[in-house]
């Protein structure tokens, strides 16, 4: 069986880039603008959602605006902290990109965020390293659905065996197991829950290509590689 790892497919707010406490204290300071409840217990709660139905929470909270309204406030307030302060890479990153890059495998970033947001970090990765960019606003359902896994496979013309993704929340972890790609977990700022069908890397610092071709060969095959 041709089990080739030939597409990585990275979450982006956790996991490509250490963005998840900008969106706490932006969902913060849109609350307290607004005399809303909203502390850091709900932001870590909100890890990984869809931002639409994060403002649907923040609202039930006290913040007067409609979804749609609120869902571009977040992603214009993110936009402008990017550019203005910029997100940094979580560790060992940036190294994993360019071996993937020099090792001829494809990537893409596969998340629920969209808009300028998204494009402003786009912008600070190095030109050509992501072949795909699928957003949130481009499928009709969320993490943990697998939908925006699929279509992101399905538009770099591969199947599911091929490609490995990395996730760092629990709607994350679910949308990859759903898809049915070689499912790697890297904890962050949430607990995820234990599952024998997922790969749990503690960091990506020192990982390499070979590892992550290691990773699918073996999980592809049936068995599931320890955690390093």
């Amino acid at each position: 069986m041709d089990v080739e790892l030939k597409a990585v497919l990275w979450d982006l707010d956790g996991t490509l880039v250490d963005s998840e406490r900008y969106w706490i204290r932006t969902e913060m300071e849109i609350a307290a603008e607004h005399g809303a409840t909203w502390g850091e217990s709900e932001g870590l709660a909100a890890v990984g959602m869809p931002i639409p139905q994060t403002a649907r929470l923040l609202i039930e909270r006290g913040v007067r605006a409609t979804v749609e309204e609120l869902t571009a406030e977040l992603l214009s307030r993110m936009r402008d902290l990017v550019r203005t302060e910029g997100v940094p890479y979580r560790r060992g990153v940036p190294e994993l990109l360019a071996s993937l890059r020099d090792a001829g495998v494809r990537q893409g970033v596969v998340t629920m965020s969209f808009g300028a947001y998204v494009e402003a970090i786009i912008e600070q990765a190095e030109p050509g390293v992501f072949d795909l960019v699928q957003t949130g606003d481009s499928v009709p359902r969320g993490k943990p659905d697998p939908a925006i896994y699929l279509t992101a496979v399905a538009a770099l013309g591969l199947e599911v065996g091929h490609c490995l993704a990395i996730e760092d929340s629990p709607s994350g972890v679910g949308a990859i197991l759903a898809a049915g790609v070689t499912p790697v977990a890297v904890p962050f700022l949430v607990d995820l829950p234990h599952d024998d069908r997922l790969v749990y890397l503690p960091s990506l610092a020192g990982v390499l290509a070979e590892d992550l071709h290691l990773i699918h060969q073996q999980w592809q095959a049936g068995a599931r590689p320890a955690a390093r």
